[in-house]
């Protein structure tokens, strides 16, 4: 039962989420109101997190923004439903190919039983009449296994074909899982996933490993001055730039928000600190046109940290250190990039 310091704390945390919710613009709406009660709860860091990224720069969160977060940390992951949903249909494909063959092994048992008889009689003395309608009554019984078996083959081939489109969409369904909707490179759950993979190797292999945290300069003002349309084409260039960037074991992902990250295994912090600013040149020479309107947004800019895995560290204490890094960078003037502190 909830106790009146409870009332009083979730009481507190409402109003806190109504408020932010007006400040920032945005519809009183039941998503909305739930993501910020968590934040401000404390209860979800890497919500907390996201958001804290998101309002660096001071900025209002906008409506795209909570739409994704939403998405993100409330809804059913996309592949633990495609597991719950292709697990019931393979449940019942396979009840199917048991009743199939359970079927098939009773007609087969009679077919047995009908062919001993007949040749129990066949021991007996016989007349030709009785011979032929005994020869007769074999042909129809074998007809008829016959017939049982070619429908069982189509029965099976069917199951076959069903539990085949299974496997497909479980897979295009863990694709998905990973993929990042607006710009299609791997996600945040990609992205941990990668990064454990990487560790892993780099203590297996005894061979370095490196991380970026990149993230674009003032997108929330370029956001809000141009609009969200051209803020998604931006985001898109970005991650297809970030992939031009990095080759073999390399992995770019969108970290949630403006914020990507670039693993690099078998990667010294030295080269890792030369490809960074090569990232940080190659986007920052780009225009952003729309060809369509003939508009010429200018550039982008970005902010880089570097960090490098120690062995024997989490994954959250190497993305801390290059975030530190990053946090570097924007402090000291964005458009740069900062290395790990000693």
């Amino acid at each position: 039962m909830a106790t009146a310091e409870d009332f009083e704390r979730s009481s507190g945390l409402a109003a806190k989420a109504m408020e932010r919710m007006l400040s920032d613009g945005l519809a009183p709406i039941p998503e909305n109101f739930t993501l910020w009660y968590v934040y401000f709860s404390g209860n979800n860091p890497d919500l907390t997190r996201a958001i804290d990224l998101a309002r660096r720069d001071g900025l209002a969160v906008s409506q795209t923004l909570c739409d994704e977060l939403y998405k993100r940390f409330f809804t059913t992951d996309a592949e633990a439903q495609a597991i719950r949903e292709t697990s019931d249909k393979a449940r019942f494909a396979l009840g199917r190919i048991l009743e199939q063959l359970g079927n098939v092994g009773s007609e087969t048992e009679r077919y047995g039983n009908a062919l001993s008889g007949f040749r129990e009689e066949l021991d007996q003395p016989i007349s030709l009449p009785e011979l032929r309608a005994m020869i007769a009554a074999i042909a129809a019984e074998t007809r008829e296994i016959v017939d049982h078996q070619a429908a069982l083959q189509s029965q099976l081939q069917e199951s076959s074909q069903q539990l085949a489109e299974m496997r497909v969409n479980l897979d295009s369904a863990r694709r998905e899982a990973l993929t990042d909707g607006l710009t299609g490179i791997g996600n945040r759950k990609a992205f941990d996933q990668m990064l454990q993979e990487a560790m892993e190797a780099s203590v297996r292999d005894e061979q370095p490993l490196s991380l970026l945290m990149v993230d674009i300069d003032h997108f929330k003002a370029f956001n809000d001055t141009h609009g969200h349309l051209v803020g998604d084409h931006v985001l898109k260039l970005v991650a297809r730039m970030l992939t031009e960037c990095i080759k073999g074991r390399d992995t770019a992902a969108r970290y949630g928000g403006e914020e990507f990250a670039i693993i690099l295994p078998r990667t010294s912090l030295e080269n890792a600190i030369k490809l960074a600013d090569q990232v940080r040149t190659f986007v920052g020479g780009r225009q952003i046109v729309n060809k369509a309107r003939n508009a010429n947004y200018g550039t982008v800019a970005l902010s880089v940290g570097v960090a490098q895995f120690r062995p024997g560290e989490q994954a959250m204490s190497l993305v801390r250190r290059a975030d530190q890094a990053l946090y570097s960078a924007k402090r000291g003037g964005r458009n740069r990039v900062s290395v790990e502190a000693g």
